[in-house]
């Protein structure tokens, strides 16, 4: 008894001496904004991002991803071979007898494209490269090529799909190259952000807690809704490709034919919704996954729903829409059904977030201030309910081919030997200009089982 007795008290002093670095006396210490988003990091666990961010702006930065994330080419994170100097009143690094490698950390907060360029200054014909890859190890999910010009200027490197976790952006500086700056531009997001916005001398209340937990859970579709949904039948949808699938719902007679069924080469399909009032929204589909899906709204904010045999409701994405008509472009992988969308408008005060964080589950207490118990309380349930969403993570894995499908050729003696059809003519890209500006519009995140309607 003596022994039990004992290890409970030493428990209670090793977890209250582990409160102390966080958060001093927690009897008088409030949970300021700063020390809540790195909280809301850490039940992500990204630890790592934690300890590299050092100022309450990138912390905040992080979790809203309102403009691009910018690095001075001496705040990498490792280097090897690299000589940091200065030059026309900045720092930058070079590389000079020989190549080096410079690591630059950068935390993904919610799933989507991810845009990376760099300031580079170097020989044209010596390219450098870039990787991105977990920053705790493993195989390159991506690799650019960044071709320099004599006199210092952005390199555009190219846009690869992240889902969250702290990843490892790594260049290599050929002989003589000059690095002066790195740039990672978001996609289109919902920022992870309490009423208000962040506040580097803000206290966390209640409200700020259940809005930026509901947010970084991507749960918002839990919101109860405030109208009838909008229903988009299948058959609404505009077939654009591949060929084969155009060609199966022109011939398709009834609306069960007309749902989007994609084959082996998949499917694309686009579709206008209008929105009658501004406000933030929540799109479910009813769907069989398949091989996967990837869902574009207004070609900018994007969702994946990964690959399954599931067949019923799913929620998509929420993010807010302005009032008017917007674009709804769906990817469907071998496999995949598509049959009704429906987007329903949702209650979004501060009050509605309380009432919903409370039914899924945690209490944040009474109005007001939160308490760091509370603090670590959330802490530990968004951990909890993030880990029971690993699964719904896969990256973008959709594959829609394009190229037609050539019949197989004549047989026989007075079979014509015909010269290969010459590639498909495509459109000129237009390409990015230097600057990466904000995201075109606010909205969100990845697509997760539910109900089609949040309560």
């Amino acid at each position: 008894m003596w022994g039990r007795a004992k290890t409970l008290v030493l428990a209670v002093v090793v977890g209250s001496a582990a409160l102390v670095p966080l958060f001093g006396d927690p009897r008088t210490t409030p949970v300021t904004h700063p020390l809540w988003g790195r909280m809301l990091l850490r039940s992500l666990e990204m630890n790592e991002a934690v300890r590299i961010s050092t100022e309450a702006s990138r912390v905040f930065a992080t979790l809203a991803w309102r403009d691009s994330m910018s690095y001075p080419a001496d705040r990498f994170l490792r280097e090897d071979g690299a000589v940091v100097r200065e030059e026309d009143g900045r720092r930058v690094v070079t590389a000079t007898e020989g190549p080096a490698e410079l690591v630059y950390p950068i935390a993904i907060v919610q799933p989507g494209d991810y845009q990376l360029r760099t300031r580079l200054a170097g020989a044209p014909d010596t390219p450098a490269s870039a990787e991105l890859a977990p920053l705790e190890g493993g195989s390159p999910l991506t690799t650019f090529t960044l071709a320099p010009e004599p006199t210092p200027r952005w390199v555009l490197g190219g846009t690869a799909h992240l889902d969250p976790g702290t990843y490892a952006a790594s260049v290599l500086l050929p002989p003589g190259c000059t690095l002066s700056q790195i740039e990672v531009a978001p996609p289109c997001l919902n920022p992870i952000e309490p009423p208000g916005g962040w506040q580097p001398r803000g206290i966390t209340t209640v409200e700020d807690l259940a809005v930026t937990a509901l947010k970084v859970l991507d749960m918002e579709y839990e919101l109860p809704p405030a109208a009838e949904p909008i229903e988009i039948r299948a058959a609404d949808f505009h077939v654009e490709g591949p060929p084969e699938a155009i060609e199966a719902r022109a011939s398709a007679e009834t609306l069960e034919a007309r749902a989007l069924r994609a084959g082996t080469r998949g499917l694309r399909a686009i579709v206008a919704v209008d929105i009658p009032e501004p406000g933030v929204y929540s799109v479910f589909g009813f769907v069989t996954p398949g091989s996967g899906q990837r869902w574009l709204v207004d070609a900018c904010r994007k969702a994946i729903v990964c690959p399954g045999e599931s067949v019923g409701w799913r929620a998509i994405l929420t993010q807010p829409f302005s009032a008017g008509r917007h674009s709804l472009l769906v990817s469907l992988g071998d496999s995949a059904v598509l049959e009704m969308v429906r987007v329903e408008q949702k209650k979004a005060s501060p009050t509605d977030y309380v009432a919903t964080l409370k039914r899924i589950g945690f209490d944040p207490g009474p109005d007001g201030a939160i308490s760091p118990d509370t603090a670590i309380a959330a802490m530990g349930f968004i951990r909890d309910k993030r880990q029971e969403m690993e699964d719904r993570l896969c990256g973008d894995i959709v594959v829609v081919e394009e190229t037609p499908v050539l019949p197989p050729p004549p047989t026989g003696e007075i079979a014509e030997v015909l010269p290969p059809a010459p590639p498909p003519t495509l459109p000129p890209i237009t390409p990015v200009p230097p600057p990466i500006g904000p995201p075109l519009l606010p909205p969100q995140p990845p697509a997760s089982p539910t109900a089609p309607t949040g309560g």
